[in-house]
């Protein structure tokens, strides 16, 4: 027989499970009608103007997004901290973000070797593949080509033309094809005597040394992870790059070795230097740093080489990665996506960040056409789309960050200054690493 107590908590036990059925139902409905999960997510960069377009980017994905409404909190870290910072918080399993972008130079050591720690993206990239460039999207992959890092742009490798210059001594830019043309053109442009150089070699990056020898065909380290840098074309290509300096009289070492240097940024700006080899995005530097050579410089598909019909390649790069121990993992993927991915993030990454985008479809959208006053009122993205048919990315491997390394810090410096041989000092380099 219950007694009058245990008759009032059975009541009271249905009326709170009642209570708990209506609550909950209140809930559900409230989700299915569109009530958004509000997430925190932290993203490190080491480039101030990402920071910037990511905290635009979360305001219009908030706007956009019916699934997850993003408070995104962003740390703007000097490279080299960062990356260790990174390594750190990934080893030890605390404090690692939700979302960070990865310099290519990392690459092989976070997605190659340790991609554990990294979420696969190859499900957001497969909703845009049609318009990808895949041998761009495989610099950030794992070792079974699953993508680990969405990189903010192609990296297109450009000219850049003094164009007055050429057209003073009666040289058209546009009848330079190859690179022996090329040269011919800055035996008669240099006047080293007035301190006046065609162009110049720089060893403080390898990127030059990069791209001569993956324009010929050939590798540092190939798709396979071998290390080929002591074949013929990359030969070549050094021996091209001692040649300038040292046969042909036609170019001198930048200043400090680095083109991203301020003496650099001076001399050009004084028209010292005629034209420059270099990645698409370096138009922002002539636009930052350079404000003399407003309205003369001229941005031109690269010279190829007669054997090998590969217009261009990828110059460096970022990839953008989702931390495996994330608990929003979906909202970051989702979020990257949008920056990344999305026609409008790459409208974005065009007109926000000067950024060669990696969809191929944006190309042909009006407001990527729009002249620019400071590069000869010319639409400069066009040259881009032009050579996107003959494009190839850099293969990442883990033995590519010492190897840039050695070659940046030793191996160049050597070699332009006469000190070692080409085929010697790459040889030698590349033997050091395969034992």
């Amino acid at each position: 027989m219950k007694t009058k107590s245990m008759r009032k908590l059975i009541v009271l036990v249905l009326v709170l499970t009642v209570a708990t059925s209506l609550f909950a139902g209140a809930t559900a409905e409230k989700q299915t009608t569109g009530e958004k999960k509000k997430v925190e997510l932290e993203l490190w960069t080491f480039i101030e103007v990402h920071q910037k377009f990511y905290e635009e980017m979360v305001k219009t994905f908030n706007a956009e997004n019916k699934e997850y409404e993003i408070s995104l909190k962003t740390s703007n870290i000097p490279m080299n901290q960062m990356h260790d910072q990174l390594l750190l918080s990934l080893l030890s399993g605390s404090g690692a973000p939700d979302i960070v972008d990865v310099q290519i130079r990392w690459a092989g050591l976070f997605f190659k070797s340790n991609p554990e720690y990294f979420a696969k993206l190859n499900d957001i990239v497969e909703n845009h593949k049609e318009f990808l460039n895949e041998s761009i999207l495989l610099q950030f992959s794992d070792p079974d080509k699953n993508i680990m890092g969405i990189p903010f742009h192609l990296g297109a490798g450009v000219m850049f033309y003094n164009k007055p210059a050429f057209d003073a001594a009666g040289i058209d830019i546009d009848q330079i094809k190859y690179w022996d043309e090329w040269i011919e053109a800055g035996k008669k442009l240099h006047q080293p005597e007035k301190n006046i150089w065609f162009t110049v070699v720089q060893y403080a990056f390898a990127r030059e040394y990069l791209l001569f020898t993956m324009q010929k065909g050939g590798y540092m380290v190939d798709p396979n992870g071998k290390i080929t840098m002591d074949e013929k074309k990359s030969v070549e290509a050094l021996q091209f790059m001692y040649d300038m300096l040292n046969t042909w009289n036609v170019a001198e070492i930048a200043p400090n070795g680095s083109v991203y240097d301020q003496a650099f940024f001076e001399k050009m700006n004084k028209g010292e230097v005629l034209s420059l080899p270099h990645a698409y995005w370096y138009t922002s530097r002539f636009k930052s740093f350079m404000p003399d050579l407003n309205g003369k410089i001229a941005v031109r598909p690269l010279p190829m080489w007669r054997d090998s019909n590969i217009e261009t390649t990828s110059m460096g790069g970022t990839g953008t990665a989702v931390v495996a121990s994330s608990k929003n993992v979906d909202a970051a993927k989702k979020f990257l996506e949008y920056c990344k991915l999305s026609y409008e993030g790459n409208v974005k990454i065009a007109t926000y960040l000067g950024f060669d985008p990696l969809r191929t479809d944006v190309y042909d959208d009006p407001r990527l056409s729009v002249p620019d006053p400071f590069f000869m009122n010319e639409s400069v993205l066009d040259v881009v789309k032009a050579g996107m048919d003959n494009f190839i990315g850099k293969p990442v491997w883990p033995v590519s960050t010492d190897l840039q390394t050695e070659v940046s810090r030793d191996l160049l410096p050597a070699v332009l200054n006469g000190q070692v041989a080409p085929e010697k000092a790459l040889r030698d380099l590349a033997n050091k690493f395969r034992k």
